[in-house]
């Protein structure tokens, strides 16, 4: 097979140990194969570095662990080894041709066959190859040109691929939205609408990555909506989803989306409520942080309560700052909060220390209270502090407790 272009390999993929794997298994017969090719070309960051190879899973273990590198088979009926090094993994892949598949697993045989590699790949810009003098190789005669077009394409017959794995109707999504520009290409996403049955066949952890994946882009609100149209995860959204809406919270939300924010997004796309809850357990899963946002988000009544300074302070003292904000987010998103309020509040309220509540248990031990007592006090001067806007001290307080 001859290389399709050069290229000035990264930094990351010409490192001692990686070229310590290549000399070790020679380098005609492994090269780099999908993200990290596909990153480089368009000069994005590089995850994670996977290599595929002629030799046999086996013969990979023995050579690698020969030479002092410690290997994991952790797909290794597929073909796939990891080698580790200094802490840092590398998947190391035989070639392959899937033989049998029923839209979750696949039955593969070995090969040495680039070409028939390439074939069995997802999508076209997945399927290209390099090696170590950055020499690119595209089997498929077409992978380059889709990357250069940021076309996200299936490789081939997009039913047939999709009937693989149906997991590729999500990965077509998340291409699309990362490196595709929004862009579905059209057949794609008519093998993505007649296939989409296939999804509730696959497991909630391999779901939910996608899912999460495709939720944490900022211009995910246009791809979510396709999504929802074409009925992929239909237990998740709402009826009433609202693209702008989406758009609107994502907007006011920080670059970096972690748990509580990004369940923000999860709650508006699911319409809220115990009921959205749990039609979400049956296809994703929700770590317990994420689980917990969703529950506090659900016991807020958006539609009958719009903040003021002082509710807003309450959630900042009696559920943290994030949720507090994450709130807020939801409010200015769903319509309850004009612009210029968001902006008063978050530079206002949020921008401040957090109360703390000035009076602990000893301060009422040495009143005379004790046990059931004591905790009672305690809840009634926390009211008492929360009447004041948080702003009575603690000699204040226990002004008004009367000694036992």
């Amino acid at each position: 097979m001859m290389p399709s272009r050069n290229f000035s390999l990264p930094a990351e993929m010409g490192s001692p140990d990686v070229r310590k794997i290549f000399r070790i298994l020679g380098g005609g017969s492994v090269r780099f194969v999908g993200g990290c090719v596909r990153n480089a070309v368009l000069g994005e960051v590089i995850g994670d570095i996977d290599l595929a190879t002629t030799h046999t899973p086996q013969y990979v273990t023995d050579r690698l662990s020969k030479n002092g590198i410690k290997t994991i088979p952790t797909g290794i009926q597929h073909g796939t080894v990891t080698a580790v090094i200094k802490g840092r993994s590398f998947e190391i892949t035989t070639l392959r041709i899937d033989k049998k598949s029923d839209g979750r697993h696949a039955e593969v045989e070995f090969s040495e066959d680039w070409y028939a590699d390439a074939c069995r790949r997802d999508f076209t810009i997945n399927a290209l190859y390099a090696d170590l003098d950055g020499k690119i190789y595209d089997p498929l005669g077409c992978g380059l040109r889709d990357l250069e077009k940021r076309r996200v394409s299936f490789v081939g017959n997009p039913d047939l691929r999709i009937r693989e794995d149906y997991l590729r109707i999500l990965r077509f999504f998340r291409f699309s939205l990362y490196y595709g520009l929004g862009k579905l290409d059209r057949k794609g996403y008519g093998a993505c609408v007649l296939g989409a049955r296939g999804l509730k066949n696959l497991s909630r952890e391999r779901l939910s990555q996608e899912f999460f994946k495709i939720l944490s882009h900022p211009d995910c609100p246009a791809v979510l909506e396709k999504m929802c149209e074409a009925k992929c995860l239909s237990a998740v959204f709402s009826k009433s989803f609202d693209p702008k809406s989406l758009k609107k919270l994502i907007s006011c939300q920080n670059d970096e989306v972690d748990d509580v924010s990004v369940v923000a997004r999860v709650f508006l796309v699911a319409g809220g409520g115990k009921a959205s809850l749990a039609n979400l357990s049956k296809c994703l899963i929700l770590n317990k942080k994420q689980k917990q946002a969703f529950e506090d988000f659900s016991r807020v009544k958006f539609n009958t309560n719009r903040p003021d300074m002082a509710r807003i302070r309450s959630w900042m003292v009696e559920d943290g700052l994030d949720f507090a904000r994450a709130r807020l987010d939801i409010c200015f998103a769903l319509g309850l909060v004009s612009r210029a309020s968001y902006v008063t509040f978050v530079g206002g309220v949020l921008s401040e220390d957090v109360p703390e509540f000035p009076v602990r248990a000893r301060d009422l031990m040495v009143l005379g209270y004790q046990g059931a007592a004591l905790g009672n006090q305690l809840a009634l001067l926390r009211k008492k502090w929360a009447r004041s806007d948080y702003t009575k001290d603690k000699g204040s307080l226990l002004k008004t407790v009367i000694p036992i």
